[in-house]
């Protein structure tokens, strides 16, 4: 059965904060693998992956930032200002598209992208042999992050 948990819990045991933390480029977490498609980077990592990333209609470094990657070579960004209802936007980036990826608008805050992370974890966790039930939970509990969220995103379940 998978759980939709709450973004204080899962800061709590991935960063030792009570609350999401507010992003910022200079933070002070360390590296974690949540799932294999939402491995969050250090700051230093980060920054290595918006400077050297080549999609350049992406506008990293300007309006978004990697702050975190998938095991494939896909990036998570995060926007650099907070001006929609005070929270700091995710948007994906496609890898395969090379330099002419841009950022994809997830419709997730911070909070909810450790939400999905979590999630995601758990169901990796499940045995290979999805059944119909299990995939309409995952997609119920995805769309309970954020509405329409099993439709963008960015991988096969």
């Amino acid at each position: 059965m998978l759980l939709l948990r709450n973004p204080q819990t899962i800061a709590l045991e991935l960063f030792g904060v009570e609350e999401p933390p507010h992003w910022q480029a200079q933070h002070r977490w360390p590296a974690r693998e949540i799932s294999g498609d939402c491995v969050f980077l250090n700051a230093q990592q980060a920054r290595n992956e918006t400077l050297g990333r080549d999609a350049p209609l992406a506008g990293l470094g300007r309006h978004w930032w990697a702050f975190a990657c998938s095991g494939t070579g896909d990036a998570w960004l995060i926007a650099m200002d907070d001006s929609v209802n005070n929270a700091q936007q995710i948007a994906f980036l496609d890898h395969d598209l090379g330099p002419d990826a841009v950022a994809q608008p997830m419709g997730l805050s911070f909070g909810q992208w450790l939400q999905m992370a979590d999630l995601m974890r758990q169901w990796e966790a499940c045995d290979d042999d999805v059944q119909a039930a299990q995939l309409a939970e995952v997609t119920s509990l995805l769309d309970q992050i954020s509405p329409g969220l099993s439709q963008r995103f960015p991988y096969a379940l």
